[in-house]
C-alpha cells in the first residue's frame, strides 16, 4: 500500500509541476503534510485515551488503520517537502554565518 502511495503522490507532484505555479504548490504540498500530521496526532491521541489494554479489540482497529495511513501518507509528503525545500534546508544546514552576513550586506 506504501508503494501506491508513494507512487500516486509522485505522479500528482509531477502533474502539479507543469500545470501549478511554484507558490501554489508549495502551499498544497505543505498544508497536505500538516493535515496528515494533525490527523496522526489524533488517532495517537484516541488510542492513547481510549484503552490501556494489550490486546486490540474491535472498537480500536479503525484508530490504528487511521494511523496506520496518516504515518504512510506523512513519510511520502514529508519526502516530497524535503525535495521541493532542499535549496533552503541546503543553506540552513551548511551554510556558515559568516555567508549570510555576506548576503545581507550587498
Amino acid at each position: 500500500m506504501e508503494m501506491y502511495l508513494f507512487l500516486s503522490f509522485i505522479l500528482l507532484y509531477l502533474l502539479m509541476s507543469f500545470f501549478v505555479s511554484k507558490n501554489i504548490q508549495y502551499k498544497i504540498w505543505t498544508s497536505a503534510f500538516i493535515v496528515v500530521f494533525v490527523i496522526a496526532a489524533i488517532a495517537i491521541a484516541f488510542l492513547r485515551v481510549s484503552n490501556q489494554d494489550v490486546m486490540m479489540n474491535a472498537g480500536e482497529l479503525n484508530w490504528y488503520y487511521m494511523l496506520y495511513l496518516a504515518g504512510s501518507m506523512a513519510v511520502v509528503l514529508g519526502a516530497i517537502n524535503l525535495w521541493m525545500y532542499r535549496k533552503p534546508l541546503w543553506r540552513i544546514f551548511f551554510e556558515t554565518d559568516d555567508d549570510i552576513d555576506e548576503d545581507n550586506e550587498r
